[in-house]
């Protein structure tokens, strides 16, 4: 390990000891601070999302990869849930440390050429054989097109990546691939799996899954209908509509609220209710 770097070990989830929750320091979006590794199997391990560029969290990470493999649990392979740098900067790493490859979905590859090695292209419906009964491949696109959540068959726990977070917010960034319509309808997707947890990247597991995805539906739904009354028919810019549209949100934090609003707006042009004029937006 690097000097001033801590040993740590993961936490195992309740009732599915195969689960191992490893958190790393990452250049995420406050008030997060990190990212959850998840280590999951038995025997036979991946690591889903080694997020963390910084040579003392790689290093911690590390060590605690070395104590599972002392004790016959060695990770086979690393898997993404999608293609942010707060998921993947510690994949390159890794995968050259343990002699081991990155699978991610087709989306995630093509964004990461380049930079990150995909060695195999996960599908949506695929099962990976880690853990006593499989995790099955959840094709979840919106906040990113390649993102994927995997459903541990055994415990119907849910790694959930950037779907939903018990820490902080989750970004639909249209620039960066992200798009509204279609992250609302891969939380309906996600619902639909009745999942005995969800396991976000960012803060603790989520108990109640079907409470949180529902609330994060209708949060959207609330935040698109205050869009849509901030427009009028003169158009206007994504900075004029702000206060408006997030009343919520303190000014320091309107350039990611920007991403966010934009998002809206274009899901609202397909739907025919707002248009662009320019770079300013009214009702259609």
């Amino acid at each position: 390990m690097t000097q001033g770097s801590i040993a740590r070990a993961p936490t195992l989830l309740d009732g599915a000891p195969w689960i191992r929750i490893f958190p790393v320091r990452t250049p995420t979006l406050p008030p997060a601070t990190h990212t959850n590794v998840y280590l999951i199997g038995d025997k036979r391990l991946c690591a889903i999302d080694p997020a963390s560029p910084y040579e003392d969290e790689q290093a911690a990470l590390d060590h605690a990869i070395a104590e599972l493999a002392r004790a016959g649990e060695r990770v086979a392979e690393i898997v993404l849930t999608h293609h942010h740098v707060d998921h993947v900067s510690g994949a390159a790493h890794l995968a050259e440390r343990l002699g081991v490859g990155i699978a991610a979905h087709a989306e995630t590859a093509a964004r990461l050429r380049g930079r990150v090695a995909v060695t195999r292209l996960i599908e949506g419906g695929e099962l990976l054989d880690f853990g006593p009964g499989g995790l099955r491949a959840l094709h979840t696109p919106g906040h990113a097109p390649g993102h994927l959540c995997f459903v541990d068959e055994r415990s119907r726990a849910v790694v959930a990546g950037d779907m939903v977070a018990s820490v902080g917010t989750i970004i639909v960034e249209p620039d960066d691939g992200g798009d509204m319509a279609v992250y609302l309808a891969s939380l309906a997707r996600l619902r639909q799996e009745e999942a005995s947890a969800l396991l976000p990247a960012h803060g603790p597991p989520i108990a109640d899954a079907r409470a949180r995805i529902d609330f994060y539906i209708a949060h959207r739904l609330e935040r698109e209908a205050r869009v849509l009354a901030a427009l009028s028919v003169e158009p206007r810019a994504i900075s004029a509509l702000l206060p408006a549209a997030y009343p919520d949100v303190a000014p320091a934090i309107y350039p990611l609220a920007a991403r966010s609003l934009l998002a809206h707006l274009l899901k609202l042009e397909r739907d025919g209710r707002a248009r662009r004029d320019g770079d300013a937006w009214a009702l259609a």
